[in-house]
């Protein structure tokens, strides 16, 4: 290790507060490391510059720039795309497979990635240092089912608040429940849960294998 002794002993300690905050899941249950049912998604870069620009007009509509109406709408592909290109930029979380299915009033998200990625949270990333890579590049799938509302603002005036409510996050084969986003992902996974949205954004409502936008 790195600090030597010292270093060895805080990082000891820190692995057995992680293990015990998590319920035992993270370190101590090998079902975590097993890969789960995939089905494989389709979609490419161009899916998501597609979906941007849908998404530029809301601004527009957001300034009176735009007198269009109409709602706005995303693919499946269009919104996977979109996801992941997104969970990478703000997060630095790159899903390799990466799936998202569309289905009405919710959506399931499954990707695989390695452990470092979730380990963002305070004392988890500094934590992280730490430890040798083979263990930070370990392979590991996540599943996460859910939905999504919006508490809408005002045109121009306010921003809404776009939320997204958790019914199901497994680690490989293990249900855990949405603590490792909040506890172990910190302010990093709080923020891909909770956002600030146009306040022309009315609603957003999942349908099958497609996004709906309203604005006002």
């Amino acid at each position: 290790m790195r600090l030597g002794c010292f270093g060895c002993l805080i990082l000891t300690v820190g692995l057995m507060f992680l293990a015990i905050v998590a319920g035992g899941f993270l370190f101590l249950s090998g079902n975590i490391f097993e890969d789960p049912r995939f089905d494989p998604q389709e979609w490419n870069r161009a899916d998501a510059a597609t979906a941007r620009a849908k998404l530029a007009e809301i601004p527009l509509r957001d300034s009176s720039h735009s007198s269009r109406e109409e709602a706005i709408l995303l693919s499946e592909r269009e919104t996977a795309a979109l996801v992941a290109r997104h969970l990478v930029e703000t997060s630095g979380i790159k899903f390799e497979p990466f799936a998202l299915r569309l289905t009405p009033g919710q959506f399931v998200l499954q990707g695989r990635t390695v452990i470092g990625n979730l380990l963002q949270g305070p004392p988890f990333a500094q934590l992280a240092s730490q430890l040798p890579a083979t263990q930070l590049k370990l392979p590991i799938w996540i599943t996460a089912r859910g939905s999504i509302t919006v508490d809408p603002g005002e045109s121009g005036v306010k921003q809404g608040r776009a939320r997204i409510a958790l019914t199901e996050f497994t680690l490989g084969k293990q249900p855990v429940g949405a603590w490792p986003i909040y506890i172990v992902m910190g302010p990093t996974g709080v923020g891909l849960l909770r956002w600030a949205v146009p306040g022309a954004v009315r609603d957003v409502e999942i349908e099958d294998k497609r996004l709906v936008i309203r604005t006002r």
